[in-house]
């Protein structure tokens, strides 16, 4: 018996097509992004997302996602169409964002069941609507019934997000029945997704972002991020600025102070296509000397704030301005690859003639360039990137000596310090350190005053060992004036070349007393010399007295702070009365 039905059966079984289709590729980021491709093709000059969070068991979740635009909204037709697979105003166009009529319609399914666009176009009063609900299309189609999209209608907007809604024309698109947001890593927590979210639409929409259009994720503008760390006004930008006016009192004539990077490589690089020629634009930079401070300082928390440990490695792919790509190139980079990487920016730019080369897919996320530019891509990098890295290098050895110029400079106090020790009291201070211990706090302090290897950490250690207070002048954080560590009868006394009192007093004393000033001669000159032997001696007698403790650390670790912060205030505050 033939049970085949003579009549044409659907190419696809939309429902459970769909319910497949949902493993597009999308991260919670990417697929956002996808909406707001809609939205500046739109000619949207402000995109707000909301997101709403709930509760299911014991679990805060992710329960609505809303996008919401100023752009010039959607004709009945385009809105009819808007949530059909494969629709498109500008299907297969190499002059928008979008080209395949795929991208918001899956970004949508691959994180929510169900989804809805409220649109309204300029000179109407009317907002109308459409939907698309994934599981009453699997429940209408295992029914036996045709799965369809309903025309538009008149269903209002949700009263929590009509105040969001433009006054003009305007689209609005919210997911909703979510079940699938995660970051990259299978992380669900709602604040963890939304930084994440904050963080990769920063990066990927930077060149919109820094060019006047303005998106926010939850009322909080963003700011945009380059990797490259050539575009103003940043995120580097602000997050260096504001580190510099909480530690180095520093202060701008305007809004954040732009931070340059060293361009290494930027050049239009002629590729062929089909035997048409054609250009990308390929960038390689090093982080500015304020991002890269010192060495071991790429995994810290101010290199996490910056995003550096993403970067290492990392080549931003941009298609018409936009980021279809932020990952690792396999080989791209020249052996050896390490940490210090992530402080250079790599990037590609190329227009959508070039997508098939790019290997773009119709899920603007990830771009793999063929063998051919993959192999212009290496070479370039191979030229410039050891050239990078050397230049690295030279600056970290550059501040490594400037850290260490300090070093030794009360040498002579501390020695004669321990020719008057031997008719003074002696310390007090019950714990001692464990041989383990006494062997970190050496090195520690070696590498404090600039010994770099196992020899000089050695001997600076066998010249220290006698004495029972040794001093180095440190660049650290905070507003302490000196930090001291007590070894039992020894102390390590860090003079803080960031405080106020060092720069201001401290070192200009030094400058004159050494002659490297006006006027640093002569009687001027011998009393600045005198005036530092009373500060660096009023140290060393503060430092002295606390030792007469059993415990100075539990006793007097609050004093010394408080004493550090209000010396720094008062200087801030007072000054040339006298």
């Amino acid at each position: 018996m033939n049970d085949v039905s003579p009549k044409p059966i659907p190419v696809v079984l939309s429902g459970q097509a769909l319910l497949s289709l949902r493993e597009s590729g999308h991260n919670f980021p990417s697929a956002v992004g996808e909406v707001i491709d809609n939205s500046i093709e739109a000619k949207a000059n402000q995109v707000q997302i909301l997101t709403e969070k709930g509760q299911v068991g014991r679990k805060k979740v992710i329960t609505e996602v809303a996008v919401i635009d100023d752009g010039k909204g959607m004709e009945e037709e385009t809105l009819h169409h808007y949530l059909q697979l494969g629709y498109s105003t500008r299907f297969m166009s190499n002059d928008t964002i979008g080209k395949f009529g795929v991208g918001a319609k899956l970004a949508g399914l691959s994180v929510a069941m169900r989804v809805d666009a409220w649109s309204r176009v300029e000179g109407s009063d009317r907002i109308r609507h459409v939907f698309f609900d994934l599981g009453e299309a699997v429940a209408e189609e295992k029914a036996g019934n045709e799965v369809g999209i309903q025309p538009p209608d008149d269903e209002p907007v949700p009263p929590h997000l009509l105040a969001y809604f433009p006054e003009g024309s305007g689209t609005l698109v919210v997911w909703s029945k979510i079940d699938r947001v995660s970051d990259g890593n299978g992380k669900t927590s709602p604040d963890h997704v939304i930084s994440e979210l904050t963080k990769e639409l920063s990066r990927i929409f930077r060149e919109f972002i820094g060019g006047g259009i303005r998106i926010s994720v939850d009322g909080v503008d963003l700011r945009p991020h380059d990797p490259t760390f050539r575009q103003k006004g940043s995120w580097v930008d602000h997050v260096l600025s504001e580190h510099l006016r909480r530690t180095a009192n520093t202060t701008f004539a305007s809004g954040d102070r732009h931070f340059e990077p060293q361009v290494f490589f930027s050049e239009e690089v002629e590729v062929k296509v089909e035997g048409a020629k054609h250009t990308i634009q390929v960038t390689i930079t090093l982080a500015p000397a304020e991002v890269l401070r010192h060495r071991g300082s790429g995994g810290d928390s101010m290199a996490k704030q910056l995003r550096l440990p993403e970067n290492e490695r990392a080549v931003s792919f941009l298609r018409h301005d936009r980021e279809i790509s932020y990952t690792n190139v396999a080989g791209l980079f020249p052996a050896p690859v390490d940490t210090p990487d992530r402080f250079i920016g790599f990037e590609v730019r190329f227009t959508p003639e070039l997508d098939r080369l790019m290997g773009v897919r119709n899920v603007k996320r990830g771009a793999v360039p063929d063998d051919e530019l993959r192999e212009t891509l290496r070479e370039i990098a191979k030229k410039i990137i050891p050239a990078a890295r050397a230049e690295l290098q030279r600056i970290w050895g550059q501040q490594k000596r400037e850290s260490a110029e300090h070093a030794g400079e009360h040498a002579p106090i501390v020695k004669e310090v321990k020719n008057a020790e031997r008719t003074m009291p002696k310390s007090r201070v019950k714990d001692k350190p464990s041989p383990a211990q006494l062997d970190r706090a050496y090195d520690d302090m070696a590498k404090d005053a600039g010994k770099t290897t196992e020899e000089e950490k050695e001997a600076y250690a066998q010249g220290i060992a006698d004495l029972p207070f040794v001093i180095e002048t440190v660049d650290f954080p905070g507003d302490q004036i000196f930090e001291l560590t007590h070894l039992g009868e020894q102390t390590f006394i860090r003079l803080n070349a960031r405080h106020t009192f060092y720069r201001e007093m401290y070192e200009p004393l030094k400058q004159i007393a050494d002659g490297t000033t006006a006027g640093g001669s002569g009687v001027v000159a011998s009393t600045a010399k005198r005036a530092l032997e009373a500060i660096t001696l009023l140290i060393v007698a503060y430092a002295k007295a606390e030792t007469q403790h059993a415990t100075p650390d539990a006793q007097y670790a609050e004093l010394r702070k408080h004493w550090g912060s209000f010396t720094q205030l008062y200087m801030d505050k007072i000054k040339d009365v006298l």
